[in-house]
């Protein structure tokens, strides 16, 4: 069986374009992490969690690999971070898990580390829905006035949709750790409610 890669057979999840889509997420596995603080690398607990969870999702992609505790296995391209951040502050990073992996992967990926950073130690295996958001590619980091956030208001308001959290979401689809700050694609999440009258003039992906 071929490897899954998430960039090619969940495009419209992941949308590369330049207009608004919505995606609706279902309950799946996830990696996580939640923190209060800035959410930059030049915050050192940021980092530390951002590195421990890259670190995680790696291992677990290996642990599985080998593992006589799972029904079965696909190799896989490991998903990207993501980051849900309040207006106070607190975050929770994100990365989704494969249905097939279990709790018990992160626990041995954990005792395979010769030491664990305190934010390491927190790093969780949950599963949960996030729910329905509008998303919107931008390039760069996320700033109040960049425009992905006019454009974005927009087409929610176009569409009639209303915002459930004050709350927003930062898809990273490169890495943090690896790319210049200037070049990282993000997926800019808003969540929302959407009308049920089937009339939607957009692209709806569901997972």
């Amino acid at each position: 069986m071929s490897r899954f890669d998430y960039r090619e057979q969940e495009q419209t999840e992941y949308n590369l374009g330049s207009v608004p889509s919505v995606v609706v997420l279902t309950e799946r596995n996830y990696l996580q992490y939640q923190g209060q603080g800035p959410t930059s690398l030049a915050d050192p607990q940021f980092k530390a969690a951002v590195t421990a969870m890259y670190t995680f999702a790696e291992g677990i992609k290996d642990m599985a690999a080998t593992s006589k505790a799972l029904a079965w296995f696909r190799d896989y391209v490991p998903y990207p971070l993501s980051v849900f951040i309040t207006p106070d502050q607190h975050y929770t990073l994100l990365v989704k898990q494969p249905n097939f992996t279990i709790p018990a992967l992160l626990d041995q990926v954990k005792a395979d580390q010769p030491a664990l950073t305190a934010e390491a130690a927190q790093v969780t295996f949950s599963r949960h829905a996030e729910g329905t958001e509008v998303q919107l590619l931008h390039t760069g980091p996320v700033q109040p006035d960049s425009p992905v956030w006019t454009a974005l208001a927009d087409f929610m308001t176009a569409n009639d949709m209303t915002r459930t959290n004050p709350g927003y979401r930062e898809l990273y689809l490169d890495n943090l750790l690896t790319t210049p700050a200037d070049q990282v694609r993000t997926l800019v999440r808003i969540p929302v409610t959407i009308p049920n009258d089937g009339q939607q003039n957009y692209d709806v992906a569901r997972n």
